[in-house]
């Protein structure tokens, strides 16, 4: 059921999963005063998509809502409540922080920052990225832009530490606990609600694992020109997820960075067959032995999409770290 918020903020707060969420929306557009196809542009989705949100046909994606809800005004929803609290914690400096704003991050991103930190809670700025986050990757950025390889190491590190929140969680419940059972869930709403059940400790565990081998082949180990990066589905959900999150990530820091940014550099890494999104709209079972299908995740993909990847030695270092690449244009915003 939906209901009002009674914080500051005053907006109305719905969740995907609220049984009258498809009226709500569709009263809330009227409200507005937005067409169907007004809506879907703002929000970053197909006019269709849309339509089928308000007749009740899909569930607004875990991706997606960050988007949508903006557009209709209303209150973040649960998975979102940290991540769009980060435009109060990136203030102007002088400020001090709310004490619920804090709390929020102080599991994320921790009291104390990495070496060479900004001595601020809450995620580095948008510059000091190269410099501040392990997960950083010069052959992302000569491959897809300084922009691909910030956003990845926002998203990679704050994926991990979602992931880490999820796993204590788990870890103090029964053997066979998943993580529908938790009364917050920072996973719950970007994987597949298909397969709600599936997700224990060890399937986390190996989303985890996977994310630090991904981040490691991109910054510690430069691949062969021939080797794919996303080999399973498993593999082709982190880096999808990474991006998902390094883009509100960026975009709460005052970066002007679009959804179909983040979604182009996800398939120009897994492949214009997206994987990533097969798995997050899929609504019906599939076969057991489909691909698709939950067990078989972790396989190697039979036919893995390659990059094309550009050596960090292919650039010229006169021109800098961007010399050569494909970047995308990222302002900040005043």
């Amino acid at each position: 059921m939906s209901r009002t918020n009674d914080q500051s903020t005053e907006l109305p707060h719905h969740e995907p999963t609220d049984s009258d969420i498809a009226e709500a929306m569709r009263d809330r557009r009227v409200e507005l005063g937005l067409t169907v196809e007004e809506s879907a542009e703002r929000a970053g989705v197909s006019t269709q998509t849309w339509r089928n949100y308000e007749h009740g046909r899909t569930t607004v994606r875990g991706d997606k809502q960050h988007g949508v809800w903006d557009v209709l005004g209303w209150e973040q929803p649960g998975r979102w409540a940290p991540l769009s609290a980060l435009e109060r914690v990136v203030e102007p400096a002088g400020g001090p922080l709310d004490d619920d704003v804090m709390e929020s991050f102080r599991n994320l991103w921790g009291d104390e920052p990495a070496d060479g930190a900004t001595k601020t809670l809450g995620p580095p700025a948008w510059d000091s990225v190269p410099d501040v986050l392990g997960a950083y990757s010069p052959l992302l950025a000569t491959t897809l832009g300084e922009g691909a390889a910030r956003c990845y190491a926002l998203g990679a590190d704050l994926y991990g530490r979602l992931l880490e929140e999820d796993l204590g969680a788990l870890a103090a419940m029964p053997r066979d606990a998943h993580i529908g059972q938790l009364d917050v869930s920072h996973m719950s709403e970007m994987l597949p609600s298909l397969w709600l059940t599936r997700y224990d400790y060890e399937f986390l565990f190996q989303l985890k694992e996977i994310g630090a081998v991904t981040t490691h082949r991109l910054v510690g180990a430069e691949p062969a020109p021939d080797e794919p990066l996303v080999r399973s589905f498993a593999e082709a959900i982190v880096v999808h997820d990474a991006f998902a999150l390094g883009g509100v990530v960026a975009s709460s820091l005052g970066v002007d960075l679009a959804e179909r940014d983040w979604e182009g550099w996800v398939n120009a890494l897994s492949g214009p067959a997206e994987p990533a999104h097969r798995l997050t709209s899929t609504v019906l079972i599939p076969s057991a032995d489909e691909m698709i299908h939950i067990d078989h995740w972790f396989d190697p993909l039979t036919d893995p999409f390659v990059p094309a990847w550009r050596s960090v030695d292919d650039v010229p270092s006169a021109g800098g770290p961007e010399a050569g690449a494909t970047v995308t244009a990222l302002h900040h915003e005043d």
